[in-house]
């Protein structure tokens, strides 16, 4: 999905007739959140519309979910996470959860690109701070089925044109049965955790943002997702190594964080083909956009072909001879 750098605190003031303001003004309500003096639309919404509120207290941060989002998200499970990973201080508090929308505490920061990861003093930061999120119990009612797997079966149900639906459906089928074979979706994971989803707070240190695809998930997934990228050179092993030692943290065996490393490689692929699957679904879904996502789409799936064969069956036997 795009990433989008922007400051939370730079946004883009709105006309009161442009932003769904009796929507926004019942959200407030039900969080007993009075005197909104103005609406400003975020940089950063791709499946959702998010709002900065000013009020007369503190500002707020209205995200209202959109049918792309909904759709791979059951209304039960919506804002779950969130409300759990705020709660623990991992991410924005949150003030009211609905099916449809989310109000959340406006955290002052910036949100990360792939060249900020290339610094190691800023990828080390994140590194216990997922460790952390990673530990969290997995809030009910989520599934126990891997939240990855709830949305790729989602989008692949929306039939489209941009690639070959069954050849989709076939690598994810071969994709899970190599990745259930050697791993366990055994934390809690974020699910879309790109650079942008992180931020960097102006009062230091780091958070996490935007958990609707999180649920319980595989490790090395949320790792390599952090580090791939699009344009800039591929993170070496070295730097991978060095994240997973952080991430693993003191008295982590160096058999340990070698076996971290070569689960996190494994997911190379399925990271570039939950892309590819994404993007068709979303030429599917947004007929305005058709053109510009079945690019994307057709770009992710050339990135998927690159790195899904020998070089990917050599690490599910690496992976399962440790």
């Amino acid at each position: 999905m795009p990433s989008m750098r922007h400051s939370w605190l730079l946004c883009l003031p709105l006309a009161a007739s442009l932003a769904p303001v009796d929507q926004i003004k019942t959200l407030l309500k039900l969080g007993r959140i009075d005197g909104a003096t103005g609406y400003h639309e975020l940089d950063s919404g791709f499946c959702n519309s998010v709002y900065r509120v000013d009020t007369h207290k503190k500002p707020v941060v209205v995200k209202i979910y959109s049918a792309m989002a909904k759709a791979r998200c059951a209304p039960a499970c919506r804002g779950v996470v969130d409300e759990a990973v705020g709660a623990a201080g991992l991410g924005p508090q949150i003030h009211v959860r609905t099916d449809d929308a989310l109000v959340a505490e406006f955290v002052d920061g910036e949100t990360l690109t792939e060249r900020d990861l290339k610094d190691e003093e800023t990828a080390l930061t994140i590194a216990p701070k997922l460790a952390q999120l990673h530990a969290l119990p997995i809030p009910p009612p989520l599934p126990q089925k891997p939240a990855l797997w709830v949305g790729i079966d989602a989008m692949l149900a929306c039939e489209g044109d941009a690639l070959d639906a069954s050849l989709l459906r076939r690598e994810a089928a071969r994709m899970r049965d190599a990745v259930e074979a050697c791993t366990h979706a055994d934390v809690l994971g974020h699910g879309d955790l790109k650079p942008s989803n992180v931020l960097r707070l102006r009062r230091g240190g780091i958070t996490f943002i935007d958990f609707e695809l999180a649920g319980p998930n595989y490790r090395g997934y949320d790792i390599f997702k952090l580090f791939r990228t699009s344009k800039l050179p591929a993170a070496s092993d070295a730097s991978l190594l060095s994240f997973v030692e952080a991430y693993l943290g003191e008295g982590a065996t160096q058999r340990a964080a070698d076996a971290c490393l070569l689960e996190t490689k494994l997911f190379e692929p399925l990271t570039w083909l939950e892309a590819a699957i994404f993007f068709s679904f979303a030429a599917a879904t947004l007929p305005e956009k058709r053109s510009e996502m079945a690019a994307l789409a057709r770009d992710r799936w050339a990135a998927y072909e690159d790195c899904a064969g020998a070089g990917f069956d050599a690490a599910v036997r690496n992976l399962n001879n440790t």
